[in-house]
């Protein structure tokens, strides 16, 4: 029985030996990281810019006469092609008709000198003649017909009429503004910008409007064409399309303020994977790998917004040589040896792939 106690003892013994052993040996965790990225900041500037029409053309007739009909109102909408208006067509049918009756007299009778011409009945000059004045004749026929076609006016292209100037049995002359219409397939936006900031213009990444009717929500322009020479003002225009299906509380008139945003060359910032940011106590930290120690540091960080992919921006605390962790990294303690499972590069952001 003694014995049987001793044996039990020192067996105690060993266990509580192999037990100690095991809570001392270190627990390597694997863990992921990702290389630092170095950004080039964006800048924002804002303008007044006003909305505009895609296009407005004056339309006017070709001819002048009293007008005889009108087929649209102020604000109709007419598709390309559809007629507008027309003016009384009895002058210019007339001049037509004897357009018309003169150009077949000639033409039958250039019919015979041809053919006196090739029986050699006639000389070459007195048929050239007769030629010549076949072509006169098509031609006045052509230009009454011309002016025949131009009392009607039809619209250039789709769009609103925006304003009508005359009305039904009034006169009106070649060339006087009958009407206006604009077409609202794309919204156009105006903006005088600064010397300071044209220069910079191929560092320009994006353009965004927004007014009291689209509230804080940026709708997205796109840069069409801009001028290269400034106004009396030291500034430069630029013209921004918007789609107008974006927002259908917005029309032409309307005030907005104009975003534009471009690269900040002249300084650097650094961003991480949103996932190797972890809070303590309203602190905002992350892991360091250190590969000479294989281990990993905490460091306090500031951080701004999303960049868009991912990534967040960091303000403070990196130098840009750095690796972090970027999965476990609630679960990791100050020096704590550390395997790296993949290192992340730029292509690689988060080594998810």
């Amino acid at each position: 029985m003694k014995n049987t106690l001793v044996l039990l003892l020192m067996l105690a013994v060993l266990i509580s030996c192999n037990n100690t052993e095991v809570e001392k040996k270190e627990i390597i965790r694997k863990v992921k990281v990702a290389a630092v990225q170095t950004d080039e900041p964006i800048l924002k500037s804002e303008f007044s810019g006003i909305i505009r029409e895609d296009r407005e053309n004056n339309l006017a007739f070709r001819v002048a006469g009293p007008i005889q009909a009108i087929y649209v109102k102020e604000g109709s909408y007419v598709k390309k092609g559809d007629l507008i208006a027309e003016i009384d067509q009895r002058d210019y049918q007339v001049q037509v008709d004897v357009a018309r009756a003169q150009y077949e007299q000639v033409k039958a009778e250039t019919g015979r000198v041809t053919e006196m011409y090739n029986r050699k009945s006639i000389a070459d000059i007195d048929y050239d003649k007769a030629m010549s004045g076949e072509k006169m004749v098509n031609a006045q026929l052509n230009h009454a017909e011309h002016q025949l076609a131009d009392t009607k006016l039809f619209a250039p292209f789709s769009g609103y009429v925006q304003n009508i100037n005359f009305e039904k049995g009034e006169m009106i002359n070649a060339g006087m503004t009958f009407a206006t219409l604009i077409s609202l397939n794309t919204y156009k936006i105006e903006v005088d910008i600064p010397a300071s900031l044209f220069v910079r213009k191929n560092d320009f990444t994006s353009f965004a409007c927004r007014n009291n009717e689209t509230g804080n929500e940026e709708l997205p322009l796109s840069l069409t064409s801009f001028t290269m020479k400034a106004d009396n003002n030291q500034l430069y225009k630029l013209y921004l399309n918007l789609n107008p299906q974006l927002n259908k509380k917005l029309a032409p008139g309307m005030n907005v303020k104009v975003m534009i945003y471009y690269k900040n060359r002249e300084e650097q910032s650094f961003s991480i994977p949103m996932e190797a940011i972890f809070n303590k106590e309203g602190i905002s930290y992350i892991w360091v790998f250190n590969p000479e120690s294989s281990a990993v540091n905490k460091r306090r960080v500031e951080h701004a917004a999303l960049t868009g992919n991912g990534n967040v921006r960091i303000l403070n605390g990196l130098t840009g040589n750095e690796k972090v962790v970027v999965a476990g990294v609630n679960v990791l303690k100050e020096n704590q040896k550390v395997e790296v499972l993949e290192t992340a590069g730029k292509t690689n952001v988060g080594g998810l792939l």
